[in-house]
């Protein structure tokens, strides 16, 4: 099959793709734009240089090993996604870098925010019955496999998880089983969690799973009507809400559109608080095709990505931003052209 003809006039990453609807074949392109902030912070975001001008994360890419399902960089690659997710993949650093039991992180973003509670080592007390006091802790990466949740197939005919946060910890059939082993070390301080069956909601700030809740409630039906009607088209009950890779709370139903306020506190070495603006850019792409009239397209920002994990004197502080764009595939890719531009966004329009 022919590369999609693409015109990209901007300095930011662009990739085209086919993908398959609900009602066929379409024609998306997804655009990503780098920006960096000196390690010092000793300025705003700039524009990324080409050669650290990030290109899309293809599949989930995950915290450690890939039978482990803990998501760092979520998929880039879909058709839609509504609102716009804010994603936050690093460490979390305890107050001037001394180790303390426990200390805050704190992500806001425009008019999202969301803390969440880190703690040092801590476990259950007998039967899952308690938690024991927290040893000092100095840093820890925000990952869900540090929070509240689990999946125990001990027996396979009756599934135990906590389907929020499959990959999490303390969710088990046999509370015994818990017993001196570590409890979760980020918690919501909004829920703390007293013993194993206080179930609170699980804490983070990074991406979820396509395998979490609530996203893959929103999947659509793969049934035997599907496989002999529709696959492989999408389910006629697939909703776009499954794209929504952002923890609860850090999603937007209303899109961002750059110039938003963000903080950070305790996720940069030494702890304190990071603060930065978005930059206020906007993209346009036409697709023109062969036999059709042109179809120009201002796509919504639609994903946010804070990457503050391992950032020194090497590896600045990165921020990406995600739009995208479809429409109906041509027949033939060579009968295409897809021309991406930068627009300018006024203040307050």
């Amino acid at each position: 099959m022919d590369q999609p003809p693409l015109d990209n006039q901007t300095d930011f990453f662009t990739h085209p793709q086919l993908l398959l609807d609900k009602d066929g074949e379409k024609l998306m392109v997804a655009i990503k734009a780098t920006w960096e902030m000196p390690y010092d912070q000793s300025g705003p975001l700039e524009l990324a240089p080409e050669d650290r001008m990030r290109s899309l994360w293809f599949s989930d890419v995950p915290w450690g090993e890939p039978e482990i399902p803990s998501i760092a960089y979520p998929s880039d690659l879909c058709l839609r996604k509504p609102g716009t997710d804010v994603i936050v993949v690093g460490t979390a650093h305890a107050p001037d870098g001394i180790a303390v039991p426990s200390f805050d992180v704190l992500v806001r973003a425009g008019h999202l925010q969301k803390a969440v509670k880190v703690y040092g080592l801590r476990v259950w007390e007998k039967n899952g019955s308690g938690i024991s006091e927290a040893r000092p802790i100095d840093q820890i990466q925000m990952r869900y496999d540090y929070a509240w949740g689990g999946f125990d197939d001990s027996d396979e005919e009756d599934i135990v998880e906590e389907g929020r946060n499959p990959v999490g910890m303390g969710c088990v059939r046999d509370p015994s089983a818990l017993t001196h082993q570590p409890a979760p070390n980020i918690e919501d301080p909004a829920h703390p969690i007293v013993n194993c069956r206080t179930a609170p909601p699980p804490a983070g700030i990074g991406g979820t799973g396509r395998s979490y809740l609530p996203r893959r409630k929103y999947a659509g039906t793969y049934d035997d009507t599907w496989q002999e009607l529709r696959a492989p088209l999408l389910p006629k009950d697939f909703d776009d809400r499954y794209n929504v890779a952002a923890s609860p709370g850090l999603w937007s139903e209303i899109p961002f559109r750059g110039g938003e306020p963000v903080q950070l506190l305790n996720l940069i070495p030494g702890g304190g608080v990071l603060q930065f603006t978005l930059p206020l850019v906007g993209v346009q792409v036409e697709f023109e095709v062969d036999g059709r009239e042109p179809l120009i397209v201002k796509p919504q920002l639609d994903t946010v990505l804070i990457d503050v994990l391992g950032i020194g004197p090497d590896k600045p502080i990165a921020v990406e931003m995600v739009w995208r764009a479809s429409t109906k595939a041509p027949r033939r890719m060579k009968d295409s052209n897809t021309i991406v531009s930068e627009v300018p966004i006024i203040p307050g329009s």
